[in-house]
């Protein structure tokens, strides 16, 4: 167990739902590029947010591992828990949609296969669930206000890795890239914001805790994780 207070977890969330908004008012501004820029601004906001805010003994660290040519996990970042002793893997699968431009493509089909892009991920990411947390995350880029009513309204629209799979296997046309509709069909049905999908993982309905052995970056390599990793180590109280 991660055994975190309930003030501890009420602050990381509270933290991670602003660094997501802030990011998302970064793209709908159009000073964030794309999927990966976005993902850089919200890892990188919510970790200075966390280490010049917190009074729960949270903080947080930052390193980013060789990327491999075929991405195994399917998850494009990782954030790294830990508390009392013991460590939690959460990965996520960053996304842009363009909610606001009518049938935008933002999955295609892979050139060997013809098979959906994103399907692919879902495979891999089925490998690591459940003993890693693994979420979807759809970044938003309209203004606040302008988003579809069954959209997060100020940050991102985030989905567990298992609804969404069950999903996929649904799809009339499976395995084909997913269409705009569908992944508004997706969301209508159920989705997050960012602050309660880490609420879930810190209070444990979500993920293995392993014990942990050495510091982030050893877990990290030892589960050959890829790409940028966020580190959130919670302490006892500093203030």
């Amino acid at each position: 167990m991660l055994s975190m207070p309930p003030q501890q977890i009420a602050e990381l969330c509270n933290f991670a739902s602003v660094a997501d908004k802030e990011a998302r008012s970064d793209l709908s501004l159009g000073y964030i590029s794309g999927e990966d820029d976005y993902t850089s601004n919200f890892t990188g906001a919510l970790r200075r947010i966390i280490n010049s805010n917190s009074s729960t003994g949270l903080s947080a660290t930052s390193f980013v591992l060789q990327p491999r040519i075929e991405q195994r996990t399917g998850c494009d970042a990782t954030i790294l828990i830990s508390s009392n002793g013991h460590i939690k893997i959460a990965m996520f699968e960053a996304k842009l949609p363009r909610f606001g431009t009518s049938m935008y493509r933002w999955d295609y089909a892979q050139t060997a296969s013809g098979l959906s892009h994103f399907s692919d991920q879902l495979t891999r990411q089925a490998r690591f669930w459940p003993r890693f947390a693994i979420f979807e995350m759809f970044y938003c880029e309209l203004p606040f206000g302008q988003q579809a009513a069954h959209l997060q309204s100020e940050g991102s629209s985030c989905t567990w890795h298992d609804e969404t799979a069950q999903f996929d296997s649904s799809r009339s046309a499976s395995r084909s890239p997913w269409t705009q509709g569908e992944l508004d069909s997706l969301l209508q049905i159920r989705n997050t914001g960012v602050g309660d999908v880490l609420a879930s993982i810190c209070q444990c309905d979500h993920g293995t805790p392993m014990s942990m052995w050495g510091d982030a970056e050893a877990v990290a390599q030892e589960f050959s994780l890829e790409g940028p990793v966020l580190h959130i180590a919670a302490a006892t109280s500093r203030r």
